[in-house]
């Protein structure tokens, strides 16, 4: 489940609840008052029940970084400024999936290997760059240092390095092939990876799993 799906679920669950106490409720609903500024406000919920209104935004824990707060306390002042109107945000637990079974990353490595014996370099590299993002993720599950649960490929090598799973030395070439497989699975086909990459990939995945 994405941050966006665990996102609208935390949403749902807390209308229910407020649905259930009497409340008229609204999900992504425009407040009804025009903000400093001229700006307009769209909230999670608008929860209403005899002169009560309480305005609610839902954050996601283990996601990276909260640009909204600076806007939540400029909001959160305008609205608890009048009579009945109540701010608040809600932290939830965002639903983590586990990570992937080390047969199936093995499986997906076979793969990889066998679409380079096949000179099928694009898929190759898009497979085994997939196996290593889910063995790195395993590998920093395990010993408990994965900060947020949505990093960046780029973001896991950086964690990998500074917890001693993969050398400095290695840093930059697993870099480099994570980059490339962004820019071919974001329509640059015209890329073209380097054998080297891609069992770099494959090797490094596999020294993950076997330290996991």
């Amino acid at each position: 489940m994405n941050a966006r799906e665990s996102h609208d679920r935390a949403v749902q669950k807390l209308a229910d609840e407020y649905a259930s106490k009497g409340f008229q409720v609204r999900r992504e609903a425009e407040l009804p008052f025009v903000l400093e500024g001229g700006r307009r406000f769209r909230a999670d919920i608008l929860a209403e029940r005899d002169g009560e209104h309480h305005v609610i935004e839902v954050a996601l824990s283990g996601v990276r970084g909260t640009p909204q707060a600076r806007r939540w306390e400029e909001v959160a002042r305008q609205v608890r400024a009048l009579p009945g109107w109540h701010f608040k945000v809600v932290l939830v637990d965002r639903d983590v999936p586990p990570p992937s079974d080390p047969e199936r990353i093995e499986a997906e490595l076979v793969n990889a290997e066998a679409l380079l014996d096949q000179d099928q370099l694009t898929a190759a590299m898009l497979l085994a760059a997939s196996a290593f993002e889910a063995a790195a993720r395993r590998q920093l599950v395990a010993v408990g240092a994965l900060p947020y649960d949505d990093d960046t490929p780029e973001a896991l090598v950086e964690h990998l390095v500074s917890q001693g799973h993969v050398d400095q030395e290695e840093f930059v070439p697993l870099r480099d092939a994570i980059e490339l497989r962004n820019a071919i699975a974001h329509g640059h086909l015209d890329q073209l990876p380097e054998r080297d990459a891609i069992r770099r990939l494959v090797t490094d995945a596999r020294r993950l799993l076997h330290a996991a």
